[in-house]
This record gives structure tokens, C-alpha cells and sequence, in this order.
């Protein structure tokens, strides 16, 4: 029988700046790859966040962990310790987009990594209806505080800071640089540079709360998941839930499907459905699956 620990459960949320494109006028159109500016033809990362088991929240950001590429990397290394990596619409979203920036940033593949991702948000559409499944509405219905407040204009402020930042680090000088911030954004370059430093710290705070309320709204809701890592295979026990791994669970009744009956458990510590194993003809219970 192996006896191990706890799951490493990498809980995560990424932000990324906007895309920019050339239009003929406001309101909802179609705008093709063809009219987005070349500088600005991709989505790039503005930070991500993550916290490992009830460890706390931290973030890598552009400006202090080398950039995208080395944000992905320092990521990736977690996400191939973790035994669970775990977000919001992460497998429709931010798995996606890192994915399509480790490509074009040519860093090794994860294509293996979707195989042990969990996401609140496809449990949440399994198991519930709701007037929205939103993290700022379950996080609030939940008692949880919702999502920080964040407008457009703080995407915009960080993107125009990073744009200056880029042309300063090719070697721009303070005159030209002013005359570009000018031209491009009609404020001078301390104007821009101190509104996208305040937009890039609460862009920071906000993705922070994002995932400390994932993580909690997990644990709150986790009895009403079936999660897709099987924890009684994890630990290679017989009969612990396979939820939470936890040995403390009772017989719960019995339940056939087609040819075979099954015997039902509940988990005393999770409060939840624990899994089912088959019983034999001779009325042996077999392992939780």
C-alpha cells in the first residue's frame, strides 16, 4: 500500500494586455486579423498568480520576472511538480493562451498538462444553475467580497506604460521618448509612466483576489464535485475518498448499474460523495473507483 501525502494543487489566474486595432468608426463590427496594429497583433502576459495547497497567493509580473518568457518558465517548473493544477475557465482560457505564448516565445511544450487540470468554472456549469457563473457574482453570493474593481482604462494605462518602456529600453532617449508619448498618447512620458505603474499594481492586487476566491470557493463548493483526479487511485489505496483521500468515509447504500451493484461511500471529513466500488458475487467489496 503506498502512503503518500497531500496533492500538490497549483491554483492559478493569468491577466494579459489588449489587443490593438484600426477601425472606421465605434460600435459592434466584425474586426479582422488584418486590422490589428503589428505591435500589437498578439496578447501578451501581464502577470500570473498562483498559490500551491493553502500556501499564499503569489504573482510573477512582466516587469520583475523577465518578461513573459521568463514568467511562463518559472511557471511551467510549477505545473510539472503539481499534481493538480486548478483555475477558472482555465481550461478554456488561460491553459489556451499560455499555451499559444509558450509557442510563439519557443518554449518547450505542456500538451500533457490539460490531462490533470481542474476548472471551477466547468464543475460549476456541470452542477449548478445559476443567474451567472461569474467569479465576481459567486464570489459575492458566496460572502466572498466579488472581484476587485477594474475598468478598461487600467488595461489601457499598463499597455501604453509597457509600449514607452520598450521604446526607453531600445535605447530612445528622454526627448524623443517625450515627443512619442506625446504624439501616441497626448500626455507626457511621467504622466503615462505613473498611471501604468498604479494600473499594473492593482492589475496585481485584483488577479490576486481572483485566486485566493477560486481557492476558496473550490473548498466551499467541493462536496457538490465529482473532481476529476481519483484520489483513492492517487494514493493507490483501496478505500479512501476520492475526493479528498481521506480514510474517514461510510458505507452509503448500494446502487446497480447494468450488470453489476456497486457499493456507495460518503466521506465524513468533505462532507461528500465519496465514490463507489463494485461488489463481487460473493459479496466483496472492491477497490473505489
Amino acid at each position: 500500500m503506498k502512503n503518500k501525502k497531500d496533492p500538490m494543487i497549483l491554483y492559478f489566474d493569468i491577466e494579459t494586455t489588449p489587443l490593438k486595432s484600426f477601425l472606421w468608426q465605434p460600435g459592434q463590427q466584425y474586426v479582422g486579423h488584418k486590422n490589428l496594429l503589428p505591435s500589437h497583433e498578439m496578447w501578451d502576459l501581464i502577470c500570473i498568480q498562483y498559490a500551491i495547497n493553502d500556501g499564499p497567493v503569489k504573482v510573477l509580473r512582466y516587469d520583475k520576472h523577465g518578461g513573459t518568457k521568463g514568467m511562463i518558465k518559472t511557471f511551467d517548473a510549477l505545473v510539472r511538480k503539481a499534481d493538480i493544477v486548478l483555475g477558472k475557465n482555465s481550461d478554456r482560457f488561460d491553459i489556451k493562451m499560455l499555451n499559444s505564448l509558450r509557442m510563439f516565445h519557443g518554449l518547450p511544450g505542456l500538451p500533457e498538462w490539460n490531462k490533470y487540470s481542474e476548472d471551477l468554472e466547468k464543475q460549476m456549469r456541470r452542477h449548478f444553475r445559476l443567474p451567472s457563473q461569474s467569479l465576481d457574482y459567486i464570489s459575492r453570493m458566496l460572502g466572498v467580497g466579488g472581484k476587485i474593481s477594474m475598468g478598461m482604462d487600467d488595461w489601457v494605462d499598463i499597455s501604453n506604460m509597457r509600449e514607452l518602456t520598450t521604446l526607453k529600453d531600445s535605447g530612445l532617449d528622454t526627448k524623443s521618448l517625450s515627443k512619442v508619448s506625446l504624439h501616441l498618447f497626448k500626455e507626457k512620458t511621467p504622466i503615462i509612466m505613473k498611471r501604468g505603474k498604479e494600473a499594473l499594481h492593482k492589475m496585481c492586487t485584483y488577479g490576486a483576489k481572483d485566486t485566493e476566491d477560486t481557492r476558496v470557493i473550490w473548498h466551499y463548493l467541493k462536496e457538490h464535485f465529482e473532481p476529476r483526479m481519483n484520489m483513492a487511485t492517487w494514493k493507490g489505496e483501496k478505500h479512501v475518498c476520492k475526493a479528498c483521500g481521506s480514510a474517514d468515509i461510510k458505507k452509503n447504500g448500494t446502487r446497480a448499474a447494468g450488470k453489476t451493484m456497486y457499493q456507495q461511500f460518503h466521506c465524513n471529513d468533505h462532507g461528500g460523495y465519496a465514490g463507489r466500488a463494485p461488489i463481487s458475487k460473493h459479496g466483496v467489496v472492491g477497490k473505489i473507483g
